[in-house]
């Protein structure tokens, strides 16, 4: 997560719910694989969009889809929300004020070994 906050520039608070799980459920997939999560590695099924301010994550073009129904929306997140003080996160962050996002045009590993383990997978809500 501190690497992907860090190579995009933005603050986790900036970051909304369905990006949040996005990118956590590429880190457990990663590691059910035994595969290094790096931020390269992300870039090759995600593309950074931004939307009211906050900042998600979309499916790259052609890139294998790993997340079958992904979260639209986590309703009434704005009543759990919370802050976190600065001094427990290991990186520096800083509050990204770019709204327009330049779309990445990236080559698909699609003959690497460790692209080829990851599967698509449901989400599901347990309780």
């Amino acid at each position: 997560m501190a690497h992907i906050l860090h190579y995009y520039g933005f603050h986790i608070s900036q970051m909304s719910p369905p990006g949040m799980v996005r990118v956590r459920r590429f880190e457990f997939l990663c590691r059910s694989h035994d595969i290094e999560p790096r931020v390269e590695r992300f870039r090759a099924f995600y593309q950074l969009i931004s939307n009211m301010g906050f900042y998600s994550f979309g499916n790259r073009g052609s890139a294998k889809k790993i997340l079958l129904n992904p979260p639209k929306s986590s309703h009434d997140w704005k009543h759990k929300f919370f802050f976190i003080r600065e001094e427990v996160i290991p990186i520096e962050m800083i509050f990204h004020a770019q709204d327009v996002i330049e779309k990445e045009e990236l080559p698909i590993p699609k003959g690497e070994a460790w692209y080829l383990k990851f599967t698509t997978t449901p989400n599901r809500i347990f309780g």
